[in-house]
C-alpha cells in the first residue's frame, strides 16, 4: 500500500518538488508521543509570553501534496495508522489555504489527524469537524488571556469557534501566576462549550522566564495540574493528559502512545485497554 502511495504521488509532481519533498526533514523525523508532528510553518508572530517559539513565521517550502509525499517517505510512517499532529511550532490556521489542502489530502490516507490553534476560521468548520480539533488558550477570560496572549483572539470567540467545530479545549500552558480558583471558574465556563480537554504544562526556556518574570515553576505546580483535572471531572467533562489520547477518542481507536501501559492514563471513555483486549481475541 505506501509503496504504490509513493508512486501515485510521484506522478504527479514535479521532478524538483520530489527532490525538495526527499531531503525535507518530514521524511526523516521520529514521531513523538502525540504522533509525527507536521510543521506547516516553522516560527510564529503570535507573541504569547509563555511560549517557547518566537522565531518569525516561515511557511515550509513544499507544496501540501509534496509534504504528504514527504511524510510517506518517512520509513516509520504508516499510512492509515500513525497518528499526525499539526500545529507544534505555528498557528497553522495563519495559513488557512494550505491547512485546508494538506488536511484534505492527508485525510485520503487515513490517518487519525489532531490539529492545534488558537485561532478562528469559519471557512475551515467542515474540515476541522473531520480531525481532533483542539482549541488552544491559557485561560478562557478574556481580560486576563490578553495579557499572554497579545495578538489571538479572545478566548471567548474562540469557545463559540470550538462548539461549532465540535473540538476539545487545550487548556496551555497552566500558569504559576493564575490561581487556582480562576482556572476552575474558567474549566467552568469551557464545560459550556465543549465536553472534552487537556490541561497542558509550562515549558520553560531562559527566553520565557524572562518574559513571564519568573526564575522556575513553584514546588506545588504538578500537583495544582491534578487538583483541576479532579475538578474538570467533577464537572462531567472528559480529561485527557496527552494529546494523543484526545486523537485517539475522537477517532475511536486505541492510543498509538498506549498511554494505559505507562501510568499516563486518565481513564477517559475510549477504554483503549478494553479496545487493544478485544482485538486480540
Amino acid at each position: 500500500m505506501k509503496e504504490g502511495l509513493i508512486r501515485k504521488y510521484e506522478s504527479e509532481l514535479s521532478d524538483e518538488e520530489i527532490e525538495k519533498a526527499r531531503k525535507n526533514d518530514h521524511a526523516k523525523r521520529k514521531p513523538r508521543p502525540c504522533g509525527f508532528t507536521v510543521h506547516i510553518a516553522k516560527g510564529c508572530n503570535g507573541g504569547c509570553l509563555y511560549c517557547y517559539v518566537d522565531s518569525p513565521p516561515k511557511l515550509v517550502d513544499l507544496s501540501p501534496k509534496a509534504l504528504v509525499y514527504s511524510l510517506l517517505l518517512n520509513p516509520l510512517f504508516e499510512p492509515g495508522k500513525s497518528f499526525v499532529a499539526v500545529g507544534a511550532i505555528c498557528e497553522p490556521l495563519d495559513y488557512p489555504e494550505y491547512t485546508r489542502e494538506f488536511l484534505m489530502e492527508m485525510l485520503k490516507l487515513g490517518n487519525p489527524i489532531q490539529i492545534s490553534t488558537k485561532e478562528i476560521d469559519y471557512d475551515l468548520v467542515e474540515i476541522l469537524r473531520r480531525v481532533d480539533t483542539l482549541t488552544s488558550m491559557c485561560i478562557p477570560f478574556d481580560e486576563i488571556c490578553k495579557k499572554f496572549e497579545p495578538r489571538r483572539p479572545p478566548p471567548s470567540e474562540r469557545l463559540e469557534f470550538c462548539k461549532e467545530i465540535g473540538g476539545g479545549v487545550f487548556l496551555r500552558p497552566i500558569l504559576p501566576m493564575i490561581d487556582l480558583e480562576t482556572y476552575k471558574k474558567g474549566i467552568e465556563v469551557i464545560a459550556d462549550y465543549t465536553d472534552r480537554i487537556i490541561l497542558g504544562n509550562l515549558r520553560l526556556t531562559r527566553e520565557v522566564k524572562r518574559k513571564l518574570g519568573i526564575n522556575g515553576l513553584p514546588k506545588k505546580y504538578y500537583e495544582r495540574k491534578r487538583i483541576l483535572e479532579d475538578f474538570a471531572k467533577d464537572m462531567d467533562l472528559i480529561v485527557f493528559r496527552s494529546a494523543c489520547c484526545s486523537n485517539a477518542y475522537k477517532h475511536n481507536i486505541v492510543c498509538w502512545n498506549r498511554c494505559w501501559e505507562k501510568g499516563f492514563c486518565a481513564k477517559c471513555p475510549n477504554k483503549c485497554w478494553i479496545k487493544t483486549s478485544s482485538s486480540s481475541l
